[in-house]
């Protein structure tokens, strides 16, 4: 997951060490609703799935991103 790790720590501006880790929305500064979606398209654009709404609407931690791109990964492998 270095790969999702590295694409929260370009767009939420944070180091990779922070991205590592398990944090979530409110604890970080960068991340608003708008930070969110380009996460988004950022994570489907470099792993080529489509999140569903209801999946990026849960995905408000940086474990609940991975767990959803791992989940994402495996179904269209």
């Amino acid at each position: 997951m270095e790969k999702v790790n590295s694409i929260i720590a370009a767009v939420l501006k944070i180091t990779i060490e922070k991205a590592a880790g398990d944090h979530i929305m409110k604890d970080i500064p960068t991340w608003d609703s708008l930070k969110h979606m380009e996460l988004i398209v950022a994570i489907e654009s470099e792993f080529g799935i489509e999140i569903s709404g209801d999946d990026i609407a849960e995905m408000l931690s940086f474990d609940a991103i991975r767990q959803t791109v791992a989940k994402y990964a495996k179904e269209k492998s």
